[in-house]
């Protein structure tokens, strides 16, 4: 008589003679964590990461004139705070990244609308949208500082300039890609242009619109370094000039991590919001 293992499902050959236990197989599965393990664990991750770098930086590995260390950032906020720097520098920069992303938002929401929802629109703007995000538009600062001059006005052209191009293109394939058959449902019950936009494209275009929106926050704060850093060196990006041209790399790498901080608090922030309106469209 045959045996087999217990667990094994048996298979028969063509004639029925033999038993062939089956190779078990690992069924895939989906892999999930909570998110309060996610927190702890990347958490976990930045303070070794930190750890690490400062054990090397006490220890010589690092020239701390090249690159500094944790307790070197800490000692060069202290230094600006301590100056009266860093609050008005903090004020400046908040300042410029609302204007400049408030506009971007604004804009690209309603060029995007406009590029994805009306032909003729498409066709006259969808170049120029095109050339403008694949050209070098940091190579416009200088002609930008004589057209706006330094300052504030200077700044915002340029946080614009390189926040506004995600969220149009990711606006306008979202209200494009919209599912056809509800289109045809919604004006099959005579529902008017306005009334699809507003009841069918927008709330289908959701996904899209907060992903542009994720990517042209990141892509402002780019801007408002840019901006500080080559127009007015102003805020946060003007300690980081500065500080590297007197290699004071702990306040550089300050200024460095406070947009880090920035873009981890707004990616977070905007997550959430995501979710919220996931619910509502599907609501």
């Amino acid at each position: 008589m045959l045996t087999k293992d217990a667990g094994a499902p048996a298979q028969l050959t063509e004639r029925g003679k033999k038993v062939v236990d089956a190779p078990r197989r690992r069924v895939a599965q989906a892999r999930e964590i909570s998110s309060g393990k996610s927190l702890l664990l990347g958490l976990l991750g930045i303070v070794s990461v930190l750890l690490v770098w400062e054990v090397a930086s006490r220890q010589g590995w690092i020239n701390p004139l090249v690159l500094s260390s944790p307790s070197g950032i800490w000692e060069g906020g202290r230094d600006l705070i301590e100056q009266g720097v860093l609050g008005p520098a903090l004020l400046s920069t908040a300042r410029l990244f609302a204007l400049g992303m408030g506009i971007s938002l604004a804009g690209g929401l309603l060029l995007g609308v406009i590029i994805g929802w009306y032909p003729i629109a498409n066709a006259v703007l969808d170049p120029w949208v095109s050339i403008l995000y694949a050209s070098p538009r940091i190579a416009f600062i200088p002609l930008i500082a004589v057209w706006f001059g330094p300052g504030l006005t200077g700044q915002i052209v340029i946080v614009v300039l390189i926040a506004i191009f995600p969220v149009v293109i990711n606006v306008a394939a979202g209200v494009r890609a919209v599912d056809r058959d509800m289109f045809k449902m919604a004006r099959s019950s005579l529902a008017t242009n306005r009334d699809v936009l507003l009841t069918v494209a927008l709330p289908g275009a959701v996904p899209a619109v907060a992903s542009g929106v994720r990517q042209g926050v990141m892509q402002g704060l780019l801007g408002v370094v840019v901006a500080e850093y080559f127009l007015g060196n102003t805020g946060v990006g003007g300690i980081i000039f500065q500080a590297g041209l007197t290699l004071r790399t702990g306040q550089a790498l300050l200024g460095a991590f406070v947009f880090a901080v920035a873009a981890l608090l707004a990616t977070s922030l905007l997550k959430a919001i995501e979710k919220r309106l996931d619910k509502w469209r599907t609501s």
